[in-house]
């Protein structure tokens, strides 16, 4: 069998390479997580059919010090690198999107000789996962829903919930009262769900006359359901493109319509959406206030922040519905319930948000950047405990929109009757953001709309 080295520590993208790779090229995949190991790996087990690496890991240039090992060794293999190709890099294949998972595997397949034929006639993966959120307002089936039963390292079962054309709100809504936050379709179905999903979304959000709670809804539906779909399926398909981008255009319609900040937060806990969801929604809030009022600001900037605001978490939509008893992200890393795998996801999750959006064609000018700093640290790992000026101006609004949220929330764990204070607010953000450009921004928080 045929081997292939994959160097990365992405660990989402690593499961859907290695699954791609060994289904459509019948490869046996080797995974190692830095140059140091990939090299210590190859001396070892030099018999390698091709080696592919992310162009940087950790800040450190991976492919170039990998290929001056191959270079060094004169070893023969085909070198493919993921993503924007390292400067006098020459001799190398290059895939420069990490997420374009459909143009890789056949860079992959011409290199080893598999012909479009034989990928063609071999097993997909068989069940996509699809919110269960989303499906609740359907009228019918458009395709075989399932259920996930059981759940082993080994082994994945499923049983037939729904058969095509069969009502759904009952059950569904059934299933999503009892914990239930999955279901899933047949691989070949998925297309068909997708449009059938969006389709519903994109009309409620479009329709003149629909109420602010159902447009609140319905992007809640849309954020898990693109979450989902991306991390399970990063290529951008139309549909997710359309869907994405009229979320995005309703968030700032939410916050128009919402008459206040208290306003928006009763409509989002009554409804009991998600706390990524309202965390999101509610920066979102805040932080078109900002650039509104802020003196290099201007309208020209919130369809870019609430882009940024829709796709900055949403590598951890699928965590969040793994683990539905969770809310602040930093408390994440220290939970105890919580596989070390997923604390990865977390801790990356800004870098892997931002690395998404190059398959987003559509995508603002910038905003990748804004999403990989919008915790602070420039490389998109961790979160910061020291706020510098090294970042964007906007990833600062995105900032303080959030941290006033957060506080603003957990205030309100705390005392459910509290009442919250803008000006005490302002204090408590003063304090953490030393930095004069911070400060700026939270000056005009205080004709914020409370």
């Amino acid at each position: 069998m045929r081997k292939v080295l994959l160097v990365s520590d992405n660990e989402i993208l690593n499961d859907l390479y290695v699954l791609n790779l060994e289904v459509y090229t019948g490869t046996t995949v080797t995974v190692m997580n830095d140059s140091e190991a990939a090299i210590d790996f190859l001396k070892k087990n030099p018999d390698q059919d091709v080696v592919v690496s992310l162009n940087m890991i950790n800040g450190q240039e991976t492919a170039s010090l990998i290929q001056n090992y191959l270079t060094s060794q004169a070893l023969p293999y085909p070198f493919i690198v993921l993503g924007t190709l390292p400067k006098n890099m020459v001799n190398v294949i290059n895939v420069p999107s990490t997420y374009n998972l459909q143009h890789f595997i056949r860079v992959v397949a011409k290199i080893l000789g598999v012909t479009a034929k034989e990928m063609s006639e071999k097993k997909v993966t068989p069940f996509y996962p699809v919110p269960t959120k989303s499906v609740i307002n359907l009228n019918e089936a458009s395709c075989d829903l399932y259920l996930q039963t059981k759940r082993t390292d080994e082994d994945e079962d499923y049983i037939l919930l729904l058969k095509k054309g069969s009502p759904v709100s009952f059950t569904v809504k059934k299933l999503y009262q009892d914990g239930v936050n999955l279901v899933y379709v047949n691989a070949f179905d998925r297309l068909v769900m997708v449009n059938q999903v969006s389709s519903k979304i994109i009309n409620i959000l479009k329709a003149s006359d629909s109420p602010l709670e159902n447009k609140i809804q319905a992007v809640s539906s849309g954020f898990e359901f693109v979450a989902t779909q991306l991390v399970n399926s990063p290529e951008v398909s139309q549909e997710i493109m359309q869907l994405s981008q009229v979320c995005v255009k309703a968030m700032e319609d939410i916050s128009k319509d919402s008459p206040s900040l208290r306003g928006l937060l009763n409509i989002l806990s009554s409804s009991k959406e998600s706390y990524l969801y309202v965390h999101s929604m509610m920066a979102s809030y805040i932080a078109q206030h900002v650039v509104k009022n802020i003196s290099w600001g201007g309208e020209g900037h919130v369809e870019k922040i609430n882009f940024v605001l829709f796709f900055h978490d949403i590598m951890l939509g699928p965590i969040y519905l793994k683990y539905p008893h969770l809310k602040y992200e930093e408390d994440i890393l220290f939970d105890e319930r919580v596989a070390d795998k997923d604390k990865e996801i977390v801790l990356n999750h800004a870098r892997l948000s931002a690395e998404m959006m190059n398959s987003f064609k559509r995508a603002p000018l910038g905003a990748d950047l804004l999403i990989k700093q919008h915790h602070g640290m420039t490389s998109g790992i961790g979160f910061a405990l020291d706020y510098k000026d090294d970042i964007s101006p906007l990833s600062k609004v995105v900032i303080i929109a959030e941290s006033f949220v957060e506080e603003m929330m957990r205030v309100k764990d705390e005392n459910p009757t509290a009442q919250i204070d803008v000006k005490v607010m302002m204090g408590f953000l003063s304090e953490k953001y030393k930095k004069h450009t911070y400060k700026k921004i939270i000056e005009t928080l205080s004709t914020l709309r409370l």
